[in-house]
């Protein structure tokens, strides 16, 4: 089933990005070029999810982001937010108005499909239940957060998660984690030591130092057997050297969190 994509953005040419991305998927993508359009093509449509850039002229993409979720017709569609700016400030905000995830600018390949992959995926199914059932309790999906740079594994990781059925949540470096976890709660943390710019052992740090996130379980997967043997090493639950079994890993991840 194709899903209906809408991306709100004043920038021609990061549309343009967004639409070359978006050409290998299953999917039609809606534009505007700012908020109130796109809330007007929203009512239209009914897209199934939404990329928001956030500084957008006259109403502010949070502004905007506001009124999607203040309406009884389109405050179930997910919102992304994709902003340049990375302060603190600005992402507590997202969350705070409702956006299921931030990708920050220049946007980077698989995070948008990432996105879509997960987002559309999950609102599909929300619309194909029975209306008789729509006010029975779900059991809440655990919450996986992977950091590895390597795309390859990036990706085989989140389909074993998505198979069983975890909210899944992927970064390219350490940096990336440590953004997400100032705000973001996962139950577990899959996490590569060597990673660019902020490596596994310092967001490992940053979690175990950190009162929101010291009991988040981290599980360490890792091709370097004398950094999984690091002391550092001894704050992760659990470390497996690479190449791992993926069952393995998803079923060790699942009884860590039960």
């Amino acid at each position: 089933m194709q899903s209906n994509i809408l991306y709100v953005e004043d920038d021609a040419k990061n549309v343009q990005l967004i639409a070359d991305m978006l050409s290998m998927v299953d999917c039609s993508l809606l534009t505007a070029h700012d908020g109130r359009t796109g809330f007007e093509i929203a009512l239209q449509e009914k897209p199934d999810l939404i990329f928001m850039d956030i500084h957008l002229p006259g109403v502010s993409g949070i502004d905007i982001i506001k009124q999607f979720k203040a309406s009884p017709d389109l405050q179930h569609i997910p919102i992304i937010a994709i902003t340049g700016d990375t302060t603190e400030e600005t992402q507590k905000q997202c969350f705070e108005v409702g956006c299921v995830d931030i990708i920050h600018k220049p946007v980077k390949h698989f995070l948008i499909l990432d996105g879509v992959r997960r987002y559309t995926n999950f609102t599909i199914e929300e619309r194909s239940r029975d209306h008789a059932q729509a006010d029975q309790q779900e059991p809440k999906r655990k919450k996986v957060l992977i950091a590895e740079d390597n795309i390859d594994l990036r990706q085989i990781f989140a389909h074993a998660f998505d198979k069983s059925h975890f909210e899944i949540h992927v970064t390219s470096d350490g940096a990336e984690a440590i953004v997400y976890l100032q705000h973001g709660l996962p139950d577990v943390l899959i996490l590569d030591i060597n990673m660019p710019n902020v490596s596994g052992f310092e967001v490992l740090r940053y979690v175990r130092e950190n009162q929101r996130t010291k009991d988040v379980k981290v599980v360490v997967v890792t091709g370097n057997v004398m950094a999984a043997q690091a002391p550092e090493a001894d704050y992760a639950d659990l470390v497996l050297i690479k190449p791992v079994d993926i069952g393995d890993l998803v079923l060790l991840s699942e009884r860590l969190t039960s």
